[in-house]
């Protein structure tokens, strides 16, 4: 097992979840409720954001293959969604419009302020480059601790927001929001840029 790759793996993958940005509207829905409710609610978050990005790390060639989606359209496409996630985090726009006040653990926590299309975009692509390189073993251990990693991190995060917006407020909350939406462009740029490669060389315009 690559130890950079799977590094890389880990911070790609935080980076375009990016539970920073979820604080403010966590910190919302749950103002009000005792430590013992907020504590439960991040518990839940965390066994669904584990359970859906596993599915899609083991999961994630085959799926594709069932829906007749080659790799190389995955990036193109993956690349143009997390390119548009981008800009709308730079521009401090909400992910999702409305907020259901039921089941707020699952919607919208879970999915789709954090495990929303550019997550499970990144996972699907991720997943079946690894398994063409690696083998499928290798590449599944590989996302599926990767995804272990961040909703740690995530859990964490969410377990401490009050703490953390008392620290750094919430311009420095907007600040690591808006370097996170960096990473992401960045992701997409290179996403972009794999799958147009891919798409020129098959083709025969690149050689």
């Amino acid at each position: 097992m690559d130890l950079h790759v799977l590094l890389t793996t880990i911070i790609q993958i935080f980076a375009i979840l990016n539970p920073i940005s979820v604080m403010p509207t966590f910190l919302s829905l749950t103002e009000g409720r005792d430590d013992e409710e907020v504590q439960k609610i991040v518990k839940t978050v965390t066994v669904a954001m584990l359970l859906l990005m596993t599915l899609f790390s083991v999961t994630g060639k085959f799926l594709l293959m069932v829906l007749g989606v080659t790799v190389t359209g995955m990036k193109i496409g993956g690349g143009l969604i997390l390119a548009v996630l981008a800009v709308d985090m730079l521009q401090g726009m909400p992910r999702t419009k409305e907020v259901e006040e039921e089941e707020l653990a699952v919607v919208p926590l879970t999915t789709p302020l954090l495990v929303g299309p550019g997550t499970m975009t990144t996972i699907l692509v991720l997943s079946t480059e690894y398994t063409t390189k690696y083998g499928f073993l290798t590449a599944s251990a590989m996302l599926v601790i990767s995804s272990l990693v961040v909703t740690v991190l995530t859990h964490l995060i969410l377990s401490n927001s009050s703490k953390i917006r008392g620290v750094l407020g919430m311009n420095g909350l907007r600040g690591l929001s808006r370097f996170m939406a960096i990473i992401v462009a960045a992701v997409a740029a290179d996403m972009l840029t794999s799958g147009l490669t891919d798409w020129l060389t098959g083709i025969g315009m690149l050689r």
